[in-house]
Parts: C-alpha cells; structure tokens; sequence
C-alpha cells in the first residue's frame, strides 16, 4: 500500500485511505497576550485515527480545548469529519512554530506542515497628562 501525502498550507491528504488532515490558524499575526484560535480537522475516512495530544511550543499556554464531531450521508455513504480546536495565547514575541501536527492512521502517520504566528508588543496607548482641570491625550 502506498501513503501519498500532498502537503500545502497545513494540509495533508492520505490519498491511499482518503483521509484529509489539516491545521489552520484564524490569524498568523497577533499582540503578545492576544488569543489564536488552531483548528486541527480530520475529515473523511477517519476510522483507526490515533489522535496524540499536540504538543505545544514553550511561550504558548492553551487555555481552550473542544472538540465537534460531524456525521453527514452521501451518496449512501457515511462520511464523518473531527474538528479539534485549541485556544492559544502567545506568552512571548517573536515567531512561534507550531507543528507539523501528525495523526496516526492505520499504522502510517499523516502529518500537516508546520504553521507560524508572528507575535508583537502590544503599542501602549499614550500617558495621560493633567493641566489644572483638564485631561490632555
């Protein structure tokens, strides 16, 4: 049995055993402090997945964990899709790797390309000033 892996953009497909995984961030840009919201899915054969814990690099704290599952009927066919998603919140700026993220399926791994996050300081707004009885931006 062959495993074909067609990977772009976090996606991975194991064409041999049409499983589709894949890993997206709902913004690669975000203040130090700033949510970001990773979705790992997994969507049509996904019988015998394994799904391990991602691990996170350090600077980033989870602070949200959930998971959907999707049933839907085609053409008689059962078809199921999981949705993973994480909450992370960047501890530090810089670039911050995530991944790649890898599922096990029927005994061959299956693995997305890495993401990254751009993290920046937070501009702080300016100092407030007081003369007399007014308020000066």
């Amino acid at each position: 049995m062959t495993l074909a892996l067609l990977a772009a953009g976090g996606f991975a497909v194991d064409a041999a055993q049409g499983l589709v995984f894949s890993a997206t961030l709902d913004k690669t840009t975000a203040n130090l402090g700033d949510p970001v919201t990773l979705t790992l899915t997994l969507s049509g054969d996904v019988a015998e997945v394994e799904l391990p814990t991602p691990r996170f690099p350090e600077g980033i704290a989870v602070v949200s964990r959930s998971q959907s599952t999707q049933f839907s009927i085609r053409r008689g066919t059962v078809e199921r899709s999981i949705a993973l998603r994480y909450v992370l919140v960047p501890q530090q700026a810089g670039t911050i790797r995530l991944g790649p993220f890898t599922v096990v399926h029927r005994r061959q791994e299956v693995k997305t390309e890495p993401l990254e996050i751009t993290v920046k300081q937070p501009t702080l707004p300016p100092r407030l000033r007081t003369d007399k009885e007014r308020i000066t931006l």
